[in-house]
């Protein structure tokens, strides 16, 4: 074979691999693009719907205060978003609950299920409002440097709201929008006030609001109110560690009463649908779930402490 043949078969070679690697490029791209296509329409067809859905609530009073509701709770979801997501764990929990015990026990495991999604929203609001709470100090350090350095109340709540972080930063700055389209000063801090409901907070405000309708001495009434409440702080954080073993037992022997019912089910398969289809086993429990819910129930309150 001669040096000619061999040169022109290593550049035909080298073409065909350069046009098949063009070609396994474009396909590609036109595989990523088609996925990306498609990927687009169902992130439309899932916003669509989650649209839909979230206009169709916020036209009722009570879709208006669950957005007021997620909103305290900081949840990171849109209301269309959380209210179809909630209805397909709801769906999946009827599922699943009626394989393991029939229909009575999917009723009791939705009841079950909505009343811990709001418990957990209820508690995310209650941290939130303890998070506000214990950045108080440096809210009033913040409003009196502000305001001893010439700077008025809504200045000074506008510096206060760059400085701060989460949850203060977004509540100022929530205040600061109202100011800025027209609220009076005194209403705005009063409605900050029904958003975060504590002792402190009203003090607080109490003190912002006499200042802004009566004059006075803010600068020292703030630093005064700032020592009081790094002492409440500190005493609010002494109280929690005390009681950090009674809501771990609450939460302890919760999970063991929810395990010994798999645990049960598990040893006697279809033992709890047999129970739950049975009158008498209904009733019987009924009447323990009742006694062990009420259990929790006086562990937990007597585990809380208002400070």
């Amino acid at each position: 074979m001669s040096i000619t043949v061999i040169v022109l078969l290593a550049l035909a070679t080298a073409a065909f691999f350069v046009v098949g690697v063009a070609i396994l490029a474009s396909e590609s791209d036109r595989r990523r693009s088609l996925y990306d296509r498609g990927l687009d329409q169902r992130t439309s067809l899932t916003r669509n719907v989650t649209g839909w859905t979230e206009r169709t609530i916020l036209g009722t009073s009570s879709g208006r205060r669950l957005r007021d509701f997620l909103d305290r709770a900081d949840v990171p979801l849109d209301l269309g978003t959380f209210c179809v997501g909630l209805l397909a764990a709801l769906v999946l929990v009827w599922v699943v609950a009626g394989r393991i015990g029939g229909p009575v026990l999917s009723v009791i495991a939705l009841v079950a299920a909505l009343i811990g999604s709001r418990s957990y929203l209820r508690s995310r609001i209650e941290r939130r409002r303890q998070k506000f709470i214990d950045q108080l100090p440096e809210l009033a350090r913040l409003l009196a440097n502000a305001t001893q350095a010439g700077l008025a109340l809504r200045a000074s709540l506008g510096v206060a709201a760059q400085e701060t972080v989460e949850p203060v930063r977004s509540e100022l700055q929530r205040v600061n929008r109202e100011l800025a389209v027209g609220a009076d000063l005194d209403e705005a801090l009063e409605r900050l006030g029904e958003r975060m409901p504590s002792r402190e907070v009203a003090v607080l405000l109490n003190v912002l609001v006499i200042q802004i309708r009566a004059g006075g001495r803010i600068v020292t009434a703030l630093r005064s109110l700032t020592a009081a409440l790094e002492t409440r702080r500190e005493l609010r954080r002494e109280v929690k560690t005390l009681l950090a073993g009674t809501k771990a037992t609450v939460a302890a022997v919760a999970g063991l009463g929810a395990f010994m019912l798999v645990l049960v089910n598990g040893f006697a398969p279809g033992g709890l649908r047999a129970v739950l289809e049975n009158p008498l086993g209904m009733v019987l429990f009924a009447v323990c779930g009742g006694v062990f819910v009420f259990g929790l129930y006086l562990v937990s309150k007597f585990g809380t402490v208002e400070v």
